[in-house]
């Protein structure tokens, strides 16, 4: 999935201003948590990475395991009853193969691979499962599922009590063709055993065509809104009018449809998103439509990987962005207007070196809500190491606190 190619970061939409022009409304905000973060610490080495490739299941054939780029992706969490699940992209190629009575794997790089264990260890002692987004059913569903070159992703919204799907696992995906970047979905009704494509949900506003070249558009959260109405999910976009990125685009579906659609259907599937687009949402879908740029003004230093949850403690949104060496904080009462990111420092040089995934998770009962202190997980990597796994990779962590 790794590619140099630019990125920019994202952020979470509670509620938004509207300005007859149809522009957001301005706000002055001033951040209540001052962050300060401790040195970086190594919780998966490289060595465990390319041992736990050697484990996985089902194995990893025609490459004798060395192709297992664990966390390829930024990840998904869960707490359960036995520890901590961690969802991601290995990255490796999983060629069609049987594994327990039935056929796996759709030829294409990534995955949605689970490990089991501790916010210390997250590859666990166990064998991590390596799992392939499985075809719909229905073709119709997605008729570009065997053009990806790449599909996987492991940010994970788990569905809760009361709703329907409840205990069902719903991750945003990172698909690719040549050099073009796209986001779907897709479900698990098993703890993450088997994965079902539900479809595509946001395209860039530029059309695919032979020598674009932007194949990053991250793998966001689905972050359900406060009254539990909304799912938004953050990208950066490429309009269609110009090679500039959008810092932050969003696009929302409402939850009930959503949810019914990928659980309570009998012919599982995503449904139509659409974008934010000057202060309006009915005017562009999330397929191709074009889309507002929500911080235009942000340096660029400040763009990349974005990674949103709501902290309780602060009562706010909380966005860490990342351009593969420069980690920011933000925050949002609305999630519309944010503040003016903090640099919480550079985690690589970003030439031999980079820093990209990054993913915050809580310290309470749910790894989704954030604190006053949390944690943040990121992928080191060689740039110019080659191969899977790439040379010297590791998964490292810092911890933020508020001051």
């Amino acid at each position: 999935m790794f590619s140099r190619l630019p990125i920019v970061a994202g952020t979470f939409l509670a509620g938004f201003l509207q300005l007859p022009c149809g522009l957001v409304a301005a706000q002055a905000i001033t951040p209540v948590c001052q962050p300060a973060v401790s040195a970086p610490i190594i919780v998966a080495s490289h060595e465990q990475i390319v041992e736990a490739g050697l484990r996985a299941e089902p194995p990893l054939i025609n490459t004798g395991g060395f192709g297992f780029a664990w966390p390829d992706t930024q990840m998904g969490v869960i707490k359960t009853a036995n520890g901590y699940e961690f969802l991601t992209s290995d990255g490796a190629l999983h060629p069609r193969q049987m594994w327990q009575g039935h056929w796996v794997g759709n030829n294409t790089y990534g995955s949605v691979t689970t490990t089991v264990g501790t916010l210390d260890n997250p590859l666990g002692t166990g064998d991590p499962q390596d799992v392939s987004i499985s075809p719909n059913p229905d073709a119709a569903a997605n008729p570009n599922y065997a053009s990806y070159g790449y599909m996987g992703g492991g940010s994970v919204y788990q569905v809760p009590a009361g709703m329907t799907g409840a205990g069902g696992l719903l991750v945003t995906y990172h698909a690719e063709l040549p050099n073009y970047a796209l986001l779907g979905l897709t479900a698990s009704s098993d703890n993450g055993l088997h994965w079902t494509d539900l479809g595509e949900i946001v395209r860039l506003n530029q059309a695919y065509q032979p020598g674009l070249t932007f194949s990053e558009i991250g793998d966001g959260h689905l972050v359900l809104s406060p009254e539990g109405k909304y799912f938004y999910l953050y990208f950066p976009d490429l309009p269609a009018t110009t090679n500039a990125t959008t810092h932050v685009s969003v696009a929302r579906v409402l939850a009930a449809s959503l949810l019914n659609a990928a659980f309570g259907s009998k012919r599982p599937h995503a449904v139509p998103f659409e974008k934010f687009y000057q202060g309006k949402w009915d005017l562009q879908p999330g397929i191709g439509g074009a889309s507002t740029d929500l911080s235009p003004n942000w340096a660029p230093q400040y763009g990349g990987y974005l990674d949103v949850h709501y902290n309780s403690a602060l009562q706010r949104y909380v966005m860490i962005t990342d351009d593969d060496t420069t980690f920011a904080y933000a925050e949002s009462i609305d999630g519309l207007q944010w503040t003016t990111p903090i640099a919480l420092g550079s985690y690589a040089d970003g030439v031999k070196t980079l820093a990209p995934y990054p993913t915050s998770v809580g310290l309470g009962d749910d790894p989704s809500i954030l604190g006053k202190s949390f944690y943040i997980y990121y992928t080191y990597l060689h740039e110019e190491g080659g191969g899977l796994p790439r040379e010297g990779n590791s998964l490292r962590r810092i911890t933020l606190s508020c001051e």
